[in-house]
């Protein structure tokens, strides 16, 4: 998708490059402070079936976060693996509350 920028002077949108797209070319004009962001996904974009949610999160696994030093990073995923480790002990103890409420 292109995306043009511009101005509104006197009712019409003035873009800051003419010519990006050809005449006649149908629009939907936000005010940049309303557009989407550059980076992300907009929020109708997210997967919502299983299947989706599964590709993308194998998408996002592939993903090195290449802002870290090899230091920082170690420390960054020994930290993922321990709030995942203590998520799931969390949930297997509220598991364990439910089972001797129901039996």
């Amino acid at each position: 998708m292109t995306t043009a920028v511009g101005t509104i002077k006197n009712g019409q949108v003035i873009l800051d490059q003419p010519g990006q797209l050809p005449e006649g070319t149908r629009v939907e004009v936000l005010p940049v402070s309303a557009a989407r962001p550059a980076l992300g996904m907009r929020e109708e974009d997210w997967p919502t079936t299983p299947a989706g949610i599964a590709a993308l999160a194998a998408r996002m696994d592939q993903v090195e976060p290449g802002w870290l030093n090899t230091e920082d990073e170690a420390a960054w995923r020994a930290a993922l693996r321990a709030q995942r480790d203590r998520d799931k002990a969390e949930s297997d103890q509220n598991a364990d509350r439910l089972r001797r409420i129901w039996e």
